[in-house]
């Protein structure tokens, strides 16, 4: 769970409430919620001005190498106004990786609506949901395989990435309700597992530290060509 950092009255001691909380589907865990409007217009600025100068760094150095006091220049925020609601480049870290998260959830819901509207058949639409689906992955590869690493020691980014596909499944869930009469058996079970492999297959292709095979026939475009025959197999069989 993400928490912005509660700094003490120098008055009273007292630690006044500044956690922001996402609106998820019900039943889900809640997480760091950016789109709250703060008490002050000008609060809410600077807060923009914060994720989004760290985002640029993020992209400039395709990495988190980037320290607070350079956020604070490159956004002309000052330093405390950043402690004010992080308590850590950690914490920041993660806000900027939800927000984008939530960004490329708006980019996948929008391009499968894209596919289905523009398909026929159940391979019409995994070819174009496939394809449309690795561009969205290839524009914000940075942020997702940050968030991937980060899954691996930081609950707050497992529960991100958890949560991220769980509604990514249940979209393609959705969407192949119009296909039921030619996929047989349990298409619930069918649309998580086809969700899985669509998104590490693809994944794996944008994560530079793995070493990769370089035979032609493993170039990205083939794997995407693969991966669509192997869905619509298994969704048909």
């Amino acid at each position: 769970m993400l928490m912005v950092k509660q700094l003490k009255s120098p008055e009273n001691g007292q630690s006044p409430a500044r956690s922001r909380r996402a609106s998820v589907p019900s039943g889900d865990p809640v997480l760091l919620n950016l789109d709250r409007e703060p008490v002050q217009g000008r609060s809410q600025a600077s807060l923009k001005r914060m994720l989004t100068a760290a985002r640029d760094l993020m992209l400039e150095r395709d990495g988190e190498e980037f320290t607070l006091n350079e956020v604070s220049n490159t956004g002309s925020v000052s330093i405390g106004s950043i402690y004010h609601r992080f308590s850590s480049k950690d914490e920041l870290v993660r806000a900027v990786l939800e927000a984008e998260m939530h960004e490329i959830e708006a980019a996948e819901t929008l391009v499968q609506q894209q596919s289905l509207d523009r398909s026929s058949s159940l391979d019409q639409f995994i070819k174009l949901y496939v394809l449309d689906f690795f561009e969205v992955l290839k524009r914000n590869s940075l942020f997702i395989r940050l968030n991937i690493r980060r899954a691996a020691t930081d609950p707050a980014a497992a529960t991100l990435g958890d949560l991220h596909e769980q509604r990514a499944a249940k979209r393609l869930r959705e969407a192949l309700k119009t296909f039921a009469n030619d996929i047989p058996g349990d298409l619930d079970l069918k649309a998580s597992y086809a969700l899985h492999m669509i998104f590490f297959a693809l994944a794996w292709q944008l994560t530079p530290e793995t070493q990769r095979p370089t035979k032609p026939q493993q170039h990205p475009d083939w794997v995407v060509q693969e991966l669509c025959k192997m869905i619509s197999s298994y969704l048909k069989n």
